[in-house]
């Protein structure tokens, strides 16, 4: 077997919990064993509220796309909230949640073990091409219909329907080497062969090449129920009204009520494999932007939101407030249209804006400290140091320019995107174009979209971004880079893609493809490694920064799991043992 340990990102992302401090004190949720049994915390056990409840929380901000975006198999940052609902094969518990909830440390990672969710256990072939998992039994979507290897060879087929339009599955990457992938794809197959049901219970993925990240990268892709969705065209399955009135999972908590630009409510699943929920209900409040679900927070209307940097001080003064920060696992990046602007398909244009970015001030005096620069998409601390971030230099920026001869003030006025709504990321966008305009020439002007959907029609669908500032989360292995940077992995099809407007480099993609045929994890870092270095120099986006987010939860909270980087990574949260106190 490979490792189980995660590979971690600098600024790694911090489980984070509130220890229901309120009068009836609570302990934290400790990480599942690979059954999904919790073990005993290392804090004194200490009196919980009774059973029951309504938990109203505002999923808003970087992390997630919104109350109206309903489909789990392109839920970006809703992960977070998705996992209430659904379940994968595989997740991650998580490090000492106790210790790090009371002492932050930003480079600590949150990822600890590989464990089994809908997956009971996994083992490897002789020839290292074959992964077969055995299902946990006994395990029900909400509408008491049983789980099977079937819905799992459904879900992977859904997301290779070249017609399905909830398509790509963002995740599903991990699967893009299984034989008869492609001839699937192409029409020229009516199923993927290499994904075959041996029975009720266990199902086996056979590669083309050996692929030891496969059950690590299995982990991010939410399981769907076949016999709710079989019948549904595919070519509307992202339209159809089954994710507005019915959708099922195996999480503990079932679909109740979605209102759309109000509200998505669901409710306790008594049946769930890991016990019935405390909770009773959990709500998702529709919120613009984080500023206006805070002031909701404030006024005792919802329990959680996520808080941007500048609002951390005011919050910690809140005596009914507990401010839990954890590193984001996603690093905010520019891309620049090189398909409508030729300028910016120059490589010493691409360094020469790098050069011309004061990260470190904004660092220091936007996000107030909480943030890193990264040289990379990989910003680890594995790599030792060997790969540094550009750093500030003006001079060098015009010089690279000149010796192309390239004067990027005669682009005019270009528009720089982004679906982050709120008012810190604007200052930051502010800052990142007074040092365009003042070092390399070029004026760009911020544009918050607060619609992520007309986002993602504007930047994948129709190619028309001209300068998009955006999030690439790392997830629990390097193998995320596979999504960002391989020629094949072009997202959605047929579009500008997922990996850097069709960044293409064969050295990039072989690195790539070695990694996970490489079940040494020295090795397997060595080869990330030099794709950071390739990637540094070739700048397929412009990697800036990573930073700390923060949430902010009511102390009437018990037991909750909440990484502020939601759609970062999959992890268990626990949240059938989350209590809340009124």
């Amino acid at each position: 077997m490979p490792r189980t340990k995660a590979w971690r990102p600098i600024l790694a992302m911090s489980m984070v919990l509130a220890l229901l401090v309120a009068a009836c004190g609570g302990a934290a949720s400790p990480a599942p064993t690979a059954t999904g049994t919790a073990p005993t915390g290392s804090a004194a056990p200490t009196p919980e509220p009774a059973s029951g409840g309504t938990f109203i929380g505002a999923w808003v901000g970087p992390c997630c796309n919104g109350n109206d975006w309903i489909t789990p198999l392109d839920p970006g940052g809703d992960a977070h909230w998705f996992n209430k609902i659904y379940g994968r094969l595989t997740t991650f518990t998580v490090f000492d949640p106790i210790k790090q909830a009371a002492d932050f440390d930003a480079n600590a990672g949150v990822y600890g073990e590989l464990t089994g969710d809908l997956a009971e256990s996994w083992e490897i072939s002789a020839d290292q091409k074959t992964w077969t998992f055995k299902l946990r039994e006994g395990v029900t979507w909400h509408d008491g219909e049983p789980f099977t290897a079937n819905d799992v060879k459904f879900t992977i087929e859904l997301c290779f329907n070249p017609k399905n339009t909830m398509a790509p599955c963002h995740y599903v990457t991990a699967v893009a080497g299984v034989e008869g992938v492609e001839e699937y794809k192409a029409g020229t197959a009516t199923e993927i062969s290499g994904v075959k049901v041996i029975d009720a219970n266990t199902i086996a993925f056979t590669f083309i090449d050996p692929n030891s990240l496969f059950p690590t990268s299995i982990s991010e892709l939410f399981i769907v129920p076949e016999h709710k969705l079989k019948d549904i065209p595919p070519e509307g399955m992202k339209e159809a009204e089954y994710w507005k009135t019915s959708q099922i999972g195996t999480g503990p908590f079932k679909w109740d009520k979605y209102t759309p630009g109000v509200s998505t409510e669901l409710v306790a699943f008594d049946n769930y494999w890991r016990g019935k929920p405390k909770l009773d209900r959990i709500i998702r409040r529709h919120f613009e932007d984080p500023a206006s679900a805070l002031l909701a927070f404030d006024a005792g209307e919802i329990h959680m939101t996520y808080i941007t940097a500048d609002e951390v001080a005011r919050e910690r003064e809140n005596p009914d407030a507990v401010v839990l920060p954890g590193g984001s696992g996603v690093d905010n990046a520019l891309q620049f249209n090189a398909a409508k602007y030729p300028e910016f398909a120059i490589k010493e244009v691409r360094q020469a804006l790098m050069y011309a970015i004061d990260r470190q001030s904004i660092i220091d005096n936007v996000y107030g400290g909480a943030a890193a620069a990264v040289p990379c998409l990989y910003g680890l601390p594995n790599l030792k140091g060997s790969v540094e971030p550009y750093p500030y230099d003006p001079a060098k920026a015009k010089e690279l320019l000149a010796s192309v001869n390239v004067d990027l003030s005669t682009l005019g006025e270009l528009q720089m995107d982004t679906y982050y709504t709120d008012p810190l990321s604007l200052n930051v966008m502010t800052a990142i174009a007074q040092n365009l305009k003042d070092n390399v020439g070029l004026t760009v002007k911020p544009l918050q979209m607060s619609d992520g959907a007309a986002w993602q029609k504007l930047y994948y669908t129709d190619g028309a971004s001209q300068v998009s500032f955006w999030g690439a989360a790392n997830g629990p292995t390097g193998d995320r880079g596979y999504n960002y940077f391989h020629s094949s992995a072009a997202w959605p099809a047929g579009s500008n893609g997922w990996n850097g407007r069709f960044y293409s480099n064969p050295e990039v993609d072989k690195l790539l493809s070695d990694a996970r045929t490489e079940f040494d994890p020295a090795k397997q870092d060595a080869l990330y490694q030099k794709v950071c270095e390739i990637t540094r120099d070739d700048l397929p986006a412009l990697y800036l920064w990573q930073t700390v987010r923060f949430h902010v939860v009511s102390k009437k909270v018990g037991n909750i799991i909440v990484i502020p980087a939601a759609g970062g990574g999959s992890y268990y949260d626990a949240a059938e043992l989350w209590t809340i106190s009124e």
